[in-house]
């Protein structure tokens, strides 16, 4: 601590936290005592579980306690030392140190450091909170390290950790970036299970992506994993996942599902079916859907007529309801 101030690095709650804590274990209440009269200094304050460790320290060495009772007000009142029984277990005291020290080091973006630590909690069966390792994720993929990420994703399914949805999402984003597909499908597994919804954008920037991987069975697992998300932006994303696979018949079948459970036809689903069906050769069918395109667009419909997965399905699959949006 003396070191760190010798070097301009102010010590910060977390450091006094640690420091107070090692010391309690060694019994060095001397030691403790310079740390307090800093904290006390600064306005620092003991975390609870230390407080109760550095009070045990001081009863057992028979020194006063006036000056950690000073620095933590909030936690010196009557009966506190009833709570001393209750003893930290290591594995309590490892978490507390770890979880400090990765906060820390997030802070100082050494993920090299936050990596090694989580490995050794893989190892000592030890678990973060969902809030440190959501952080920890999105700070990750923000700076895009994916072995880091990756890390964090395979502590949390052995932990059976849950995120929350930003931080799934951040993952999403990555795997989709780096052609995981089979954990993009685990982390929907885990949102399902989570009630976390995706939302219709991502539902069907999802089944598009991994359409023109080539993947249409990820692709219709996306979609049956998400049945509140089933409307023309979504059923067009599967059905053009099946025409990039090739799987023409496929296509046409979810085409006449949807029409059976009346969604109505979007520009971009028409658009979807003509150029699916004339790179499969089947002109004259292409043409069946090039007319009725051309006969929904007689009807002049502005932009507010159509609903908002209707517009988002024509921006997305046809060019011409691009341009004539951002014109």
């Amino acid at each position: 601590m003396s070191k760190m101030q010798e070097a301009g690095i102010p010590p910060d709650k977390a450091t006094c936290n640690i420091l107070v804590q090692k010391c309690s274990k060694s019994g060095n209440t001397s030691a403790i005592t310079h740390v307090l009269q800093y904290m006390q200094d600064n306005s620092i304050v003991l975390r609870r579980p230390v407080f109760l460790e550095a009070l045990e320290a001081f009863k057992i060495s028979g020194k006063v306690t006036h000056l950690l009772r000073e620095v933590n007000p909030h936690l010196a009142f009557e009966g506190i030392e009833e709570d001393i029984d209750l003893e930290p277990t290591s594995t309590d005291i490892c978490y507390i140190i770890d979880r400090e020290l990765v906060i820390n080091l997030l802070a100082k973006r050494n993920f090299i450091a936050i990596e090694h630590i989580l490995t050794g909690m893989i190892n000592k069966e030890i678990q973060l909170d969902s809030e440190l390792l959501s952080a920890v994720v999105q700070a990750n993929c923000a700076h895009y390290r994916t072995t880091g990420a990756i890390l964090v994703f395979q502590y949390c399914l052995k932990t059976n950790k849950r995120l929350d949805r930003s931080a799934y999402i951040s993952l999403l984003g990555l795997f989709i970036r780096i052609n995981s597909f089979e954990n993009v499908l685990e982390i929907v597994e885990q949102m399902v299970n989570s009630d976390i919804g995706l939302g219709t954008y991502l539902v069907s920037l999802l089944v598009h992506r991994l359409g023109c991987a080539g993947l249409p069975s990820f692709a219709e697992k996306i979609f049956h994993s998400f049945p509140t998300d089933q409307n023309v932006v979504t059923y067009t994303s599967l059905i053009n996942a099946y025409f990039q696979a090739g799987e023409v018949n496929k296509g046409l079948e979810l085409y006449a599902k949807m029409r059976s459970q009346g969604i109505p036809v979007a520009y971009g689903t028409y658009e979807v079916l003509i150029v699916g069906l004339e790179v499969a050769g089947k002109i004259h069918d292409a043409q069946i859907y090039r007319k009725e395109k051309i006969h929904l667009q007689w009807r002049n419909y502005s932009l507010e007529s159509f609903s908002v997965e209707e517009n988002l399905c024509n921006c997305l699959f046809d060019q011409s309801w691009t341009f004539k949006v951002c014109n």
